[in-house]
């Protein structure tokens, strides 16, 4: 079970694993520390950066804002509390999950720099070994039966404990090398009690996959595959 720690420097607050980032600092959230460590990075919303820390690979993603409002406020938010704070309820979800042994990266520290009634956030936490997310894969090849199994089983786990992900959509999958199915990006998620959502949560990954089929040519995805996700599904959760 990882030791979380909580800090302060000025208008710096900071979440931290210290068995990974004993000695982390503000510093640690800003890109330029890295230099000479950085291993690669992706782009959505904004950049996020993978680097490298003695025997650890990390990923460093700073919060940005989408849609309309992103484009008004883009890295800002309102500060009605730490607790309250992106990163700081999605480093203790996904602490509290990794505890659990559910398929999510383990977090490794979160950031809030305050001013006055905003705050800027970032996140790092441990990158998943050589994996790639779903929708990269599928635009190369297709997924066995018992992928698409794995991929149900994978989402029930969570379930199966409250956990409602927001943005359920195949970017948001990845599979390792060991074919171990793994769920990212865990920003407005949260333990919810009931069921009527998970129903929800699964049609809005069939409306991404749908969508990329639609705008990515040959993706290599059919509807009837959608039939082996749920059985994996369902036998999850009745083995809960």
């Amino acid at each position: 079970m990882s030791s979380v720690k909580q800090c302060r420097a000025g208008s710096h607050h900071w979440l931290m694993d210290t068995e990974i980032l004993p000695d982390c600092g503000p510093a640690h959230f800003d890109i330029g520390f890295w230099h000479g460590n950085i291993t690669g990075q992706s782009h959505g919303r904004g950049t996020t950066y993978f680097v490298s820390h003695q025997e650890h690979r990390l990923v460093l993603r700073h919060y940005r804002r989408g849609g309309l409002v992103g484009k008004l406020l883009d890295d800002q938010y309102f500060f009605t509390g730490l607790k309250n704070s992106r990163p700081f309820q999605e480093f203790r979800l996904l602490n509290w999950m990794h505890n659990q042994g559910l398929p999510v990266p383990r977090p490794v520290a979160a950031h809030v720099q305050r001013c006055g009634l905003i705050y800027r956030a970032d996140l790092i936490q441990q990158q998943i070994e050589n994996a790639q997310d779903l929708h990269q894969l599928l635009c190369q090849q297709s997924l066995s039966e018992q992928q698409w199994f794995d991929v149900g089983c994978a989402i029930a786990s969570l379930h199966n404990l409250q956990i409602y992900h927001h943005d359920l959509n195949i970017h948001n999958l990845m599979m390792d090398s060991q074919n171990r199915i793994w769920l990212i990006d865990f920003d407005r998620c949260q333990r919810r009690s009931g069921s009527a959502w998970k129903a929800q949560n699964l049609a809005r990954l069939k409306r991404s996959l749908s969508k990329e089929r639609q705008t990515s040519p040959g993706y290599f995805w059919q509807e009837q595959e959608w039939h082996a996700l749920q059985r994996g599904y369902q036998h999850s959760e009745h083995i809960k």
